[in-house]
């Protein structure tokens, strides 16, 4: 009877927790009902391919680019090729060409959509490699999901990256029609070309260095009276 009574308590046990454990899986649809967000279509020009060897969204023949998440990214190159239409739901630039995409649907029957409402990370991806050099003529400003420069688009569809500080500064310079050489680590392959840049310029012989977004910026010069000055050490002393 005991043995019986052990065996209960153990199949209870059991039958209880395994639906904590289902409840705890990350979900294979959103929770959020993502169709109530405003509907986009658009024909395909190409993929926005990544530094890294991905994809982060494709751009329209419009002009217009439509980024998704990470996760939403492997999705991308079995739901549309280029030159196919695109609709989906997702959040429109208010000025910019610019679409944050939540669900994605091709013309094959194939859809996605993200299982969780969280924006791509803000930090560019970890690239490294050997330099590869590109350059042509600018076809269009690129931007990321924040709607900050972030490098620009070429004629021959290659992407090139750049630290947001560093796009933002050149934009001037780097108008459509410009021609700019560029270097930096990235890759190519079926989604196209895409480096980010660590130099650029007008021409091989003229590239100037562009800062990381992360690099801090610089503090007094040697022999000054705030050289020697931590702010944190400062405060905490005054406490």
């Amino acid at each position: 009877m005991r043995q019986f009574l052990r065996l209960a308590v153990v199949a209870f046990g059991t039958a209880t927790i395994t639906p904590a454990f289902a409840a705890g899986s990350p979900p294979t649809v959103s929770v959020y009902d993502v169709s109530m967000l405003p509907s986009f279509s658009g024909t395909v020009a190409q993929y926005l391919p990544s530094p890294a060897g991905g994809v982060s969204g494709v751009l329209f023949t419009d002009g217009t680019e439509v980024l998704v998440s990470p996760d939403l990214a492997w999705d991308v190159s079995k739901i549309v090729k280029p030159g196919e239409r695109l609709t989906g739901t997702g959040l429109k630039g208010r000025q910019l060409p610019l679409i944050r995409a939540y669900t994605l649907a091709g013309p094959r029957g194939k859809r996605a959509e993200d299982t969780g409402i969280t924006m791509p990370q803000h930090a560019p991806e970890m690239v490294t490699g050997p330099d590869i050099m590109v350059h042509g003529i600018v076809a269009q400003t690129l931007y990321d999901v924040h709607g900050v420069p972030a490098g620009v688009i070429l004629k021959d569809r290659t992407v090139v990256q750049m630290p947001s500080r560093a796009a933002t500064r050149l934009l001037p310079q780097l108008r459509p029609g410009t021609t700019i050489f560029a270097a930096g680590p990235g890759s190519t392959g079926e989604f196209g070309t895409s480096i980010y840049a660590h130099q650029v310029g007008p021409s091989a012989a003229q590239l100037s260095s562009l800062a990381a977004d992360d690099v801090p910026p610089p503090g007094p010069p040697p022999g000054s009276p705030g050289y020697d000055f931590i702010p944190s050490a400062a405060s905490a002393e005054a406490r």
